[in-house]
Formats: C-alpha cells, sequence, structure tokens
C-alpha cells in the first residue's frame, strides 16, 4: 500500500490551476497553490530556482515554492548580497532598497541563498526583494534559520523535498516605507516525496528562542485553514493523510 500511494504522488496529473503550473511546474508537487487572494492584486513569478506568488498590496509574497536538491544546496555560487528591486513586478508594486533603509528589519529570504547555489543566476536572483519580507532580525537569524538549515539536512539525508514559505498578515499588520507589509506570521509547508510524508511550521514573525522551533509543527491542513490557500491541489484522495496528520519522530533535528 504504501509504495501505491507514493506512485499516486508521482503519477502525472493534467488539470493545470495557474501560471506557475503553465511555466515553471518543476517547483511543486501536485499543483501549484491555490490562493484566495483576488487575482487583480497579485502577480505569478518564475525564477531560475524558485517561483512566487507575489502581492501588491503588501509588496510582499504570498507565497514562495521550491524544489531543493542536492545540486541547488551544494553547487560553487557564494553569496554576493545584490539585494534589488525586481524588475518584473511593475513599477508602483516594487519595494525598493530604500524601503528598508534605517527600519530595525532584515530583508527575511523566503527562498534561502543557501537553497540557490548551483548556479550564480540562481544565487542572483534570490536576492530580488520580491523573495524578501521585513523580518525581525533575531527570528530570521534564529528560529528562522534553524528551519532552513534543517530543509537542507533532510535533502543531505536522502528525502526529496519541495517546500512552500510564505506569510501571513493579521488584521492590524505594520508597514514600513512605502507600504511594505510587515507580516504577522511566516509559514514553511514541507512535503517529501519518497516518503510521501508532509510537516509544516507556522512562526509568529517575533523574536523566539531557537529552541522552540518543534513547537511551531503543525500540519499542512492547519496552514491551509490559516492562509486559505489549497497547497496540493491535485492531491488524490488516498493521500489526503499526507496533509491532516504529522509525525515529528521521521524529521530529524526536531526531536
Amino acid at each position: 500500500m504504501k509504495y501505491f500511494l507514493i506512485a499516486l504522488l508521482l503519477a502525472p496529473f493534467q488539470v493545470l490551476a495557474n501560471p506557475i503550473d503553465d511555466q515553471c511546474p518543476q517547483f511543486v508537487l501536485r499543483g501549484a497553490p491555490i490562493s484566495s487572494l483576488p487575482a487583480t492584486n497579485t502577480q505569478y513569478l518564475c525564477k531560475a530556482n524558485y517561483a512566487i506568488h507575489y502581492r501588491y498590496d503588501t509588496k510582499t509574497a504570498e507565497y514562495v515554492v521550491e524544489h531543493i536538491t542536492l545540486p541547488t544546496i551544494s553547487g560553487p555560487a557564494r553569496r554576493k548580497d545584490d539585494f534589488r528591486p525586481d524588475p518584473a513586478v511593475p513599477k508602483q508594486y516594487q519595494s525598493q532598497l530604500s524601503d528598508y533603509a534605517g527600519q530595525p528589519f532584515d530583508r527575511g529570504h523566503l527562498a534561502p541563498g543557501a537553497n540557490n547555489t548551483h548556479s550564480a543566476q540562481a544565487m542572483s536572483e534570490s536576492f530580488f526583494l520580491t523573495n524578501m519580507v521585513p523580518q525581525v532580525p533575531n527570528h530570521n537569524r534564529g528560529i528562522w534559520k534553524q528551519l532552513e538549515t534543517a530543509v537542507r539536512s533532510w535533502v543531505t539525508e536522502g528525502k526529496d523535498i519541495y517546500v512552500v514559505s510564505g506569510t501571513v498578515y493579521a488584521p492590524g499588520y505594520k508597514s514600513i516605507g512605502n507600504s511594505v507589509g510587515i507580516p504577522t506570521h511566516m509559514w514553511k509547508v514541507i512535503v517529501d516525496r519518497k516518503s510521501a510524508a508532509g510537516i509544516a511550521f507556522l512562526i509568529p514573525n517575533t523574536p523566539l528562542p531557537v529552541q522552540d522551533l518543534p513547537k511551531y509543527a503543525t500540519t499542512v491542513a492547519e496552514i491551509e485553514k490559516y492562509t486559505g490557500i489549497n497547497f496540493m491541489p491535485q492531491l488524490p484522495q488516498q493521500l489526503q493523510a499526507l496533509e491532516t496528520s504529522v509525525d515529528i519522530n521521521r524529521w530529524s533535528n526536531l526531536r
């Protein structure tokens, strides 16, 4: 039965849901996440190593999708910190370096640079401001970095990892610069295609102890409920448990 379910996860599916499915489907598993945000207020962007669903109202991504592999995390490209606006977004909806200047927030990656080492282009594109959010420094350099490192360790262990990382803007959220929204929470949805197992994290964008990371583990279904996003719209009924359950013991560095 286990191998039958994994075969279902791997099997092709013809229905295409949004521009990511059409233009860069290699970054998603079982269909690109379907957003509940108005289409007139968002934009889909395909990059060399990830894809974005970008929000015009917050000038940040709702989510970023990645397929993380050994080549993407063990290549020769090195971080150059070439943060810059994304020319693919209309200028009036771009975030700018000036929006972050003098602010007590990091330009925090959703798709981290360390996941984009296989080429200079991929590394450089990871520094587009469409891939950044205003992030509390202790959060970005602490618990969020720990989670990013754990994801790469799972790839090194042999898992076939697909990741969706994104933002939550609770009512009353604040902004910096020219209306760049500060997310109240950040999240990751992580799926191992080999084992048909999933895990998710929903973490407030506040200073938090690094050792508390396991406390924020949850199910994919919980993130769907919180965000209104359907993460794997083409997932067969037989695999629904992937979204509704989580076994933290299947994921090293969390026990």
